[in-house]
Parts: C-alpha cells; sequence; structure tokens
C-alpha cells in the first residue's frame, strides 16, 4: 500500500514538473530562461503552471512587501500561503545585536513620547511659575511658592497655562452679540450702536445672523499665552499711581483689556455682518458697448 502511494506521489510530482512553467511576476516561462533567471521555486499550494515563479522574481515581490510593512509577513497572492523563508545562520555576536536593534526599536517610540511629555510638563511648570511672578510680583510669588507644599506646586503650576487656554476657547463675545440681537429693537442705544440686525438685507440667504466662529489653534495659544503679559502691562499703565497692590493692579488690567478688546471686536463683526447682507451679484458688463466705447 505504501509503495502504491509513493509511486502515485512520483508520478503526480512528474507530471507537475513536466508541465510548463510561467512565473506569474516577469510572466516568463522556461523556454525563455535567462542566465541569470533559472531558479524555479513553488513556494504555496497553487497547482498548474502558476504555481512557479523565479527565485530572482519573489525575492523582489517580497522585498517589495517587507518595504511596505516590515510586520507583515509574505504570503501568496492567489492562494494566501504564507511562504517559508529561511537564512543563512550568523553566529552569536550578530543575533545578539539584531535582538538589541529589535528592542530598541520597540522602546525608542515610548521613550520620545515620555521626553515630549516631560518637556511639555515643565514648560508649563515653568510658564506658571513666571506667570505667578509676573502678575503677584516676584517677592510675593516666590514667598508664596515657598510655602505652598511641593506636590501641591507641581499640580498647580503646569495647570496655569492649561487654565488660560481653555478659558480662551470659550467665544463669550459671540454669545453676547447673540443675546443683543434679541433686544437690538427694544432699546433705542442698541439701535444706534448696532444697525446692522436692522437693515434690510438684499440677498435671502442671509437672513440669519451668522457669526464666524471658526478658531485658529495657533492664534488662541499665543493670546491665551501672552494674556498675563498684556493684563499686567495695562494695569500698570493705568494704574501705577495707584495704592493698588501688583496683583490688584494685573486683575484690573486684565479686565479692562478684556472690555475694551470685546467691544472692539463686537463692533468689527457687526460691521461684517452688514457687509454680508449688503452682498449681491451684478451684471456682467456688456462686451459689445465696450468695444464700441
Amino acid at each position: 500500500m505504501e509503495n502504491a502511494n509513493i509511486g502515485q506521489h512520483s508520478s503526480s510530482c512528474n507530471q507537475e514538473t513536466s508541465e510548463p512553467k510561467h512565473c506569474w511576476v516577469c510572466f516568463g516561462t522556461d523556454e525563455d530562461d535567462y542566465e541569470s533567471n533559472k531558479d524555479w521555486v513553488s513556494p504555496c499550494k497553487c497547482r498548474g503552471s502558476t504555481r512557479w515563479v523565479h527565485q530572482n522574481c519573489v525575492q523582489r515581490w517580497v522585498d517589495e512587501k517587507l518595504k511596505e510593512n516590515v510586520s507583515v509577513k509574505a504570503h501568496c497572492p492567489q492562494c494566501h500561503t504564507q511562504y517559508i523563508i529561511v537564512y543563512d545562520e550568523v553566529n552569536c555576536l550578530v543575533r545578539f545585536l539584531n535582538k538589541l536593534d529589535k528592542t530598541a526599536n520597540q522602546l525608542c517610540p515610548f521613550l520620545a513620547a515620555g521626553v515630549v511629555v516631560s518637556t511639555l510638563y515643565w514648560s508649563a511648570a515653568s510658564y506658571g511659575a513666571i506667570t505667578m511672578m509676573q502678575i503677584m510680583g516676584e517677592r510675593e510669588a516666590i514667598t508664596m511658592m515657598e510655602n505652598t507644599d511641593s506636590y501641591m506646586l507641581l499640580l498647580i503650576l503646569p495647570s496655569i497655562p492649561l487654565s488660560l487656554i481653555l478659558c480662551k476657547t470659550i467665544n463669550w463675545e459671540e454669545t453676547l452679540l447673540l443675546f443683543v440681537q434679541r433686544f437690538t429693537s427694544q432699546l433705542p442705544l442698541l439701535r444706534t450702536i448696532m444697525p446692522s440686525f436692522l437693515c434690510e438685507p438684499i440677498n435671502n440667504s442671509t437672513n440669519t445672523v451668522q457669526f464666524n466662529s471658526v478658531v485658529n489653534p495657533t492664534t488662541t495659544l499665543c493670546a491665551a499665552l501672552l494674556f498675563p503679559t498684556t493684563a499686567t502691562v495695562v494695569g500698570n499703565l493705568l494704574f501705577n499711581n495707584s495704592s493698588y497692590s501688583y496683583l490688584q493692579k494685573t486683575i484690573l488690567g486684565g479686565l479692562v483689556y478684556i472690555a475694551v478688546k470685546g467691544v472692539f471686536r463686537i463692533y468689527q463683526r457687526q460691521h461684517n455682518v452688514i457687509k454680508e447682507k449688503t452682498r449681491k451679484v451684478i451684471d456682467y458688463p456688456d462686451t459689445g458697448a465696450e468695444e464700441n466705447n
């Protein structure tokens, strides 16, 4: 029985080897082999002439697949059989260096992420300390930080720039504009200052007032981080001769800056709304009349 199976297997092998070979990569056959492309290999479960492929062709194909993704396993695109790839043995030193490179490649992304997070954290903490000295005065800020628990200080200082950025994302000006829009027709003073809600729109597509709510991340970040400096400068300019403390001057300067900036922003948006409401499409100029002129 075993001899019959062996004979049947050998006859099938001889039949397959006698079939014409067609490389599915370069579409070459065994009849037009070149000197450098004579090695054939059957690396998968495919049957027939397409099971064969040149060794050089399949090597190039594997290289392309590994170039796209190193972790992927090369397999046949037709029957999806994973290729059995073997390498010559290397010495112990090379194996150790290869494992070392593989371990480094796996750990480096986590180390890089840790470095980036640590840099951001200590930058935020340094900014928080500088901001406290700026708005409270150097001596008072240092005294307060010395009397505060160190762990609490490590939590509070980085939260200062984060709080400024989060507060900057609150679009209170647009909320105030929508509130004013409801009471404009009832208050004569608002009808004089903000006439854009009362003007008759030319185009029907802008009957509903829409404000520009697009937030620029870089503008928001810079404005939030520069706000303590601006508040300190405004407070020193307006309340320099007063008896207020350094912190009180900074708070008053920040409030004045927010109020004045808000008024100008609301005024700007109102007139932009007027411009949008007066938008219209005009007739194209007559070319014949231009040529006669």
